[in-house]
């Protein structure tokens, strides 16, 4: 009886508690926190995978964009490790794979690529039997050059238009013009603007750097005719040219055989002719190729010369006078700032240096004759011009007569070829019709020489007041004037400024066009960056040249 009491009592309470809802909010709040807590949780785990994700793909990243450099020269794989010690990683998982372009020994470019395999242990992720999340980090850094600086310097030195010595017969300069032409096009075709400068560096005797560009230097002034400068050996101690240190201006002179009576017979030590001058820092394949074009041959052949300017336009030294160039709207505003230093990221300087012979002597005029008043005085008379030398006779010199000393003689007179003596200049002398009616003054030394040669001087002005060996007096009067730098120390000189350039990074090439000197094809050879910056050719050979140095430098573009 009581059991069954006890059992109804039950029953009626479990209905009331079954039709009691007072409690079903509590559970529903306790389901609720369960989920936000696991969800929560989860996204906890995920957020410390991004996290370190993001930390482990930093320190990858820093890394592989450190071993890519072109300034460092360690090994890849150990840089990249180094970076991850040093970062608190563990980096004997990582995977590295590296790659290197060169052009002969130079480094141009190095990819680097890594990745490394990591894991994070989980907290909530483990109430899904998930104890880990794990991840695979990569990265890939590539450096190669992009900005590239070339100067290419051009024998055009008289030899230049003789014939080839191969089958083809041609002429060696129509050959180079091809040649140079088309590496010019090659080189800027299709690159980006502002990343590829060229300089053409015609050399034959001198180099003309022309007005516009000399005038950015400090340069002796006596006289404007011409354009070039002299180096002395020390200047081949240093890449550069100094802007603000004096520069010796190269005399305006004739030199060569010539004829004894012909004023203007001979070769301009300075070139002066179209083509001749440098063009600077340029990307225009129409201008280049127009320079080109204009080359002609004439002259003795400096190789240092050319040497000298073509890797001073490499130079940092550079950078004002370029700066004023563009600000004359000379040169292409996108080259500001250049030449770039030596190392400079992403840059790369090549000297291409070309000839067809061997250095030979340099003319210079002494400092006597370089400036200041001459003996010579002009007389103009109408279109006619005449000559006379204020020099008082000597024993040496006979007039006829015995009389010492004189004060005029006329190596040029109006009338007759006969050498004349007088005691007054051709304007003031009675015996002509225009005497007081012609104008007389006395020429500098520059002003004599940009009217006649040395040699003719010394013919007409000098040798014919002897009696007789009027031709070997001309000649030792020509020699007398000028001085050389011999061959030898043009070779030195050459060979000093070859290394400097390679130690400061400039990449080299050399040729060597039909050149049987073996003295100047070693020195060529060693001013290359290597035996692959070297070339010996002979005729059309030059076309594969220029196309084997094109082909490498197109390497480094960055195109479009």
């Amino acid at each position: 009886m009581r059991r069954s009491i006890i059992s109804r009592m039950l029953c009626e309470r479990a209905k009331r508690f079954r039709k009691d809802e007072g409690g079903g909010m509590l559970v529903l709040m306790l389901v609720v926190f369960f989920g936000i807590t696991i969800f929560g949780g989860l996204a906890v785990d995920l957020a410390n995978h991004e996290r370190t994700r993001t930390t482990f793909q930093t320190h990858l990243d820093n890394a592989v964009l450190a071993a890519a450099s072109l300034s460092q020269d360690l090994d890849p794989e150990e840089v990249v490790r180094s970076y991850l010690t040093s970062a608190g990683l563990d980096p004997s998982e990582v995977v590295i794979d590296s790659s290197e372009e060169k052009i002969g020994g130079i480094l141009v470019g190095r990819t680097v690529e890594a990745s490394l395999p990591a894991g994070l242990n989980t907290y909530f992720f483990r109430f899904f039997d998930i104890d880990s999340l794990g991840m695979t980090i990569s990265s890939e850094a590539t450096e190669r050059v992009e900005d590239i600086e070339i100067s290419l310097v051009l024998d055009v030195s008289g030899s230049m238009g003789e014939r080839t010595s191969d089958r083809s017969r041609m002429v060696k300069l129509d050959l180079l013009k091809n040649a140079a032409s088309d590496f010019v096009e090659t080189i800027l075709s299709d690159s980006e603007e502002g990343r590829v400068s060229i300089s053409i560096v015609p050399y034959s005797t001198k180099v003309n750097p022309g007005s516009a560009l000399l005038g950015h230097y400090t340069v002796t002034e006596e006289h404007s005719y011409s354009h070039c400068v002299d180096f002395d050996a020390n200047d081949f101690g240093s890449l550069g040219i100094s802007t603000s240190a004096q520069l010796q201006r190269t005399g305006h002179f004739l030199i060569g055989e010539g004829y004894y009576s012909i004023p203007m017979s001979g070769q301009w030590v300075c070139r002066f002719d179209a083509g001749f001058a440098i063009t600077p820092l340029s990307s225009s394949v129409a201008e280049l190729q127009a320079q080109i074009r204009a080359l002609t041959a004439l002259g003795s052949t400096s190789i240092d010369m050319g040497a000298k300017w073509g890797l001073a336009l490499l130079d940092p030294s550079a950078q004002s006078p370029v700066s004023g160039l563009i600000a004359a709207g000379q040169i292409d505003p996108a080259f500001r700032g250049r030449p770039h230093v030596y190392g400079a990221d992403n840059s790369m300087k090549v000297l291409v240096l070309m000839t067809d012979g061997e250095n030979r002597e340099e003319y210079r005029l002494k400092p006597e004759f370089a400036s200041g008043p001459s003996e010579l005085i002009k007389t103009t008379y109408g279109s006619s011009t005449y000559y006379t030398v204020d020099s008082s006779e000597n024993r040496m010199e006979n007039d006829g007569d015995r009389s010492y000393p004189e004060p005029y003689f006329y190596a040029q007179h109006p009338f007759g070829s006969r050498a004349m003596w007088s005691r007054d200049t051709i304007a003031n002398n009675s015996d002509y019709r225009f005497a007081n009616r012609a104008s007389e003054e006395r020429l500098d030394w520059p002003e004599v020489w940009a009217e006649m040669s040395p040699l003719f001087y010394g013919y007409k002005m000098y040798a014919r007041r002897f009696d007789s060996y009027w031709e070997y007096r001309a000649e030792a009067y020509r020699d007398y004037v000028q001085w050389t730098v011999d061959a030898e120390e043009k070779d030195r000189r050459l060979r000093q400024i070859c290394g400097l350039a390679n130690t400061a990074g400039v990449v080299v090439y050399s040729i060597g066009m039909d050149v049987d000197n073996t003295n100047s094809l070693s020195l060529l050879k060693d001013c290359a960056s290597s035996e692959a910056h070297y070339f010996d050719v002979q005729g059309l050979e030059i076309q594969t040249a220029f196309d084997m140095i094109a082909a490498s430098i197109s390497m480094l573009r960055l195109t479009k």
